[in-house]
């Protein structure tokens, strides 16, 4: 009987094409799948944050202004008299860690912040931070000039990559309506240093504004 096969050279062959397909395709296969994980964490964030929103302005009967609630305020950890982002926090958010004043190293914070391009992005900021029970990281700070209540997001908290733009937000709360809106809101300054606030906002302004424009879908 004559029988074929493939022959050894063959087969070394089709395996170095293979392998050489994978080298090629597999990175870009890893990376848009932690986009799409990043994106999609920074969404269900952004969804609790507003839900917590509406529930405490609900609850304090107070639908047409944040600001007037309990959380509108300068924080408080005072044991019985807990107020602004203590409270908000603390009472609104299932919590796992509690990591109190925000700050480089704790429970919810990472040692460093970066942009895409490796350029220190500075330090996260906040009155008061936790981690929820999805490992994202909410700090929160009142503004006192102008009343408006700020956010640090970190979507999968001290975690890697802490870069600005993939899992790293910011985001204010909008008094009249509790709504919350990246501190830029038009053009793309995300990962570009346009101010000069001393904290993460320097080049995480625009970021969150971006990744909701283009659909909660994070593009390099």
């Amino acid at each position: 009987m004559n029988k074929k096969g493939f022959t050894l050279a063959e087969v070394l062959i089709t395996l170095s094409i293979i392998a050489v397909v994978s080298v090629l395709t597999i990175p870009s296969v890893i990376k848009n799948y932690r986009y799409k994980s990043y994106a999609a964490a920074a969404q269900k964030t952004y969804a609790q944050i507003t839900d917590a929103i509406q529930t405490i302005m609900t609850d304090e009967m107070e639908p047409n202004d944040f600001n007037k609630t309990t959380a509108g305020v300068v924080s408080s950890c005072t044991a019985g008299k807990e107020t602004g982002a203590c409270y908000f926090l603390r009472k609104y958010f299932k919590v796992n860690n509690d990591c109190g004043v925000a700050k480089l190293n704790t429970k919810c914070t990472a040692a460093a912040y970066k942009t895409p391009n490796g350029t220190n992005a500075g330090t996260p900021f906040g009155e008061h931070c936790i981690q929820n029970s999805n490992g994202a990281t909410i700090c929160m700070v009142l503004n006192t000039a102008n009343g408006v209540a700020s956010l640090f997001i970190d979507v999968n908290g001290p975690a890697q990559p802490n870069i600005t733009g993939l899992d790293v937000y910011v985001a204010s709360i909008t008094g009249a309506t509790g709504e919350v809106r990246d501190w830029v809101t038009t053009g793309d300054t995300c990962n570009t240093k346009q101010a000069s606030y001393g904290h993460v906002a320097d080049y995480a302004s625009g970021c969150l504004y971006k990744l909701m424009k283009n659909g909660w879908v994070i593009k390099d």
